[in-house]
């Protein structure tokens, strides 16, 4: 079991991480004020609508209402967990990390830090070894006859293992490491007799998890040995089905995407990259695992397989389609080309070629009933017989009527079926409650974003002044004591505003309200994010004491005006009494004093 960071350390990193100097390397920021505004990495958008706070610590788009603090920013930028989130910030600034071990087990942070230099270290050997030694002349070659360039393999890092049987070796037990810990990490051989390097003379590709860190190597031979592919050992940072090759270069496409393109091979990954399709990951194998299709998950909904036309890559898109249709991920088929693999595709026909293979992508559900019928007898009757019980079968997996109904006039045709038998596959049931779908949208296209409810209410002229009532509170925190004495949650119509006023009247009446309003700010939600706004709002110094008044008078117009509406109405239904009507006349009388006094401020 995992253990726990800490809150002292949380709160050390927190305080230690500068959310300015983070956010700047996604997004261009100018200083305005007290605040820094600039193009929201979040959403596509033209004039800045992004702020960012150094004072509070806080981000807050006015665009697509994402907002939070800097742990908050790369969970939804990078897909990161809070943990892994915590966790790279405080190597980025250098916070050493206090551990609440909850589960039993003894975490050893420094051994495990020191496997993750080791193999970084590695790394830049494996590469500078390639491009500046004269061994590596030959691997350069092999490289330019695949048509990948210097700058894509740069950019995953791909390197070359001497020759010799001990170079790594002797290079970094120089730099302090042991033998145990060349072992741990994957890069040692032991026999009783000797020690020596793992790779040797093999392409290198690092594999690093979704947050960049290397933590194996996958080696290419470029000769006759075997085997042709040789992996990193499973180790204490090492696991191969909880990674996907090429994810930490390609999260920004993908999610710019909303869709990834899961390939086999390292070359497929690069080859396409270079092409421009960004977007895309290999398996490392054949079929993905559950925890590859978990770690998609995280990403997108929307997976494309585009593997090998042979029988071990169609079985592997099958295996692969359905765990993914399990977690109610949108799957699709690319079929290449026969007897090319993408690498092939992208190096004899570049961009254009890939474009057209892709635009050739199927359901996976057509993808299962063309495999089908491929493979059935449809030419005498009993053959079609048995197909058709296939095809039903494979039909009550569609996540839709409307998409069965796509599929099952190709079926009719091929198997000569009745309009009745047509109706009986029509009317077959998808097989269990898959959950909803996400629509899936084009590769290269913007991301939709769905406007939340939140958005759409916050409109009314009514939350409109139950949100800027709720600003004037927070920028005035000193004065508004006075007034949250005399507001009461019935003021407001907009749930979440209700709910907002009780924690900001709670916060502020707290004897510690600076840290029971950095409570407020850190919780991921609809509400959270409603309280950054607000917090970054407040520091404008637009919103003084008048403006404070004048909201205050605003929103008792509107509960006044609401509670007179349903007294009148209960009068008119004959459930009225003496003691309503004397309430009637009074709030009347208020309203009227209220109106007034709006003038007055109105002409002040």
């Amino acid at each position: 079991m995992s253990p726990f960071i800490k809150d002292a350390s949380v709160e050390a990193v927190l305080a230690a991480a500068d959310i300015v100097d983070v956010v700047s390397g996604y997004t261009s920021l100018r200083k305005r004020g007290a605040t820094h505004t600039g193009l929201c990495p979040f959403h596509q958008e033209k004039t800045p609508s992004f702020s960012v706070s150094a004072d509070k610590g806080l981000y807050y788009c006015f665009g697509c209402g994402e907002g939070g603090n800097v742990f908050t920013f790369l969970q939804r930028l990078e897909n990161l967990s809070f943990v892994e989130a915590v966790e790279q910030l405080a190597e980025r600034f250098s916070v050493e990390l206090e551990f609440d071990d909850r589960g039993g087990g003894e975490r050893d942070q420094s051994g495990e830090k020191r496997l993750f230099t080791l193999l970084e270290r590695t790394t830049s050997f494996y590469s500078r070894f390639l491009w500046e030694s004269r061994e590596a002349e030959a691997t350069r070659s092999y490289l330019d006859e695949r048509g990948l360039g210097r700058d894509i393999c740069e950019e995953f890092r791909v390197g070359l293992a001497p020759s010799g049987w001990r170079r790594l070796y002797e290079r970094v037990i120089k730099d302090g490491y042991t033998e145990g810990e060349l072992e741990a990490a994957g890069l040692l051989v032991r026999q009783p007799d000797r020690v020596y390097d793992r790779f040797r003379g093999r392409l290198m590709f690092p594999l690093a998890d979704h947050r960049g860190r290397v933590v194996g190597f996958g080696g290419r031979t470029l000769g006759d040995e075997n085997p042709k592919y040789l992996n990193s050992p499973e180790g204490p940072v090492y696991r191969k089905g909880h990674l996907l090759y090429g994810l930490y270069q390609a999260r920004r496409a993908i999610a710019d995407a909303d869709s990834v393109l899961i390939v086999e091979g390292y070359t497929d990954v690069l080859a396409l990259a270079q092409t421009g399709v960004k977007y895309v990951v290999a398996s490392m194998g054949t079929a993905l695992t559950e925890n590859q299709i978990s770690l998609i998950s995280r990403f997108t909904r929307n997976v494309d397989f585009m593997f090998d036309a042979d029988r071990a890559g169609t079985e592997a898109v099958v295996r692969s389609g359905q765990m993914a249709r399990a977690r109610s991920l949108q799957a699709m088929v690319v079929p290449p080309p026969p007897g090319k693999d993408p690498a092939e595709v992208a190096r004899e026909g570049g961009e254009a070629a890939v474009m057209r293979v892709l635009a050739n992508r199927v359901s996976f559900l057509r993808f299962e009933l063309t495999r089908a019928l491929d493979t059935a007898d449809t030419a005498s009757a009993a053959g079609r017989v048995r197909a058709f019980e296939l095809v039903r079968e494979i039909l009550s997996r569609a996540s839709s009527p409307k998409e069965r109904e796509e599929e099952v006039r190709t079926v009719a045709d091929r198997l000569r079926l009745s309009p009745e038998n047509v109706d009986l596959l029509l009317r077959t049931e998808p097989d269990g409650d898959r959950g909803p779908r996400n629509a899936r949208s084009s590769a290269g296209d913007s991301t939709v974003r769905v406007v939340p409810a939140y958005r759409e209410r916050v409109r009314s002229p009514e939350a409109t002044v139950e949100r800027e009532f709720l600003l004037a509170v927070l920028s005035n925190p000193g004065e508004a004591e006075s007034v949250l004495g005399a507001v009461t949650p019935e003021y407001f119509v907009d749930p979440l505003h209700r709910e907002a006023f009780i924690g900001l009247k709670e916060a502020l009446l707290d004897e510690q309200s600076g840290e029971a309003m950095r409570r407020l700010v850190r919780q991921d939600s609809d509400l959270g994010r409603l309280y950054v706004r607000l917090a970054l709002e407040s520091e404008s110094g637009r919103h003084g004491t008048a403006f404070l008044n004048e909201r205050h008078l605003r929103l008792e117009e509107q509960h006044v005006s609401r509670t007179l509406q349903d007294l009148r109405a209960r009068l008119e239904d004959g459930d009225g009494d003496a003691d309503i009507e004397a309430r009637l006349v009074r709030l009347e009388r208020l309203q009227h004093e209220v109106r007034v006094m709006l003038a007055n401020v109105d002409e002040g």
